[in-house]
C-alpha cells in the first residue's frame, strides 16, 4: 500500500514539477534568466524526489518516521 501511495504522490510532484517548467519555458525568452529560473525548479524536485524515495525506503524497511511503537509499548 505505501508502494502506491508513494507513487501517487510522486506522480503529482513530477506533474507539478512540469507544469512549472512548461509555463517557465513558455515565459521567459532570455536563456539565462531561463537557466536562473529553471535551474532551481529541477534541484528542488530533485530533491523533493529523494526525500520521498528515502523516507519509502525506510518505510519499507520498518523504520520510517511515520511507524508506530505500538509493539514496543506492549513490551515495555
Amino acid at each position: 500500500m505505501i508502494t502506491l501511495k508513494f507513487l501517487a504522490a510522486w506522480l503529482k510532484l513530477t506533474a507539478v514539477a512540469a507544469v512549472a517548467f512548461v509555463i517557465e519555458v513558455a515565459l521567459i525568452s532570455s536563456l539565462w534568466l531561463g537557466l536562473l529560473v529553471i535551474v532551481p525548479t529541477v534541484l528542488l524536485f530533485l530533491g523533493l524526489s529523494a526525500a520521498m524515495w528515502r523516507e519509502w525506503r525506510s518505510v519499507r524497511r520498518g523504520d520510517g518516521a511515520y511507524s508506530y511503537s505500538y509493539i514496543r509499548y506492549e513490551q515495555e
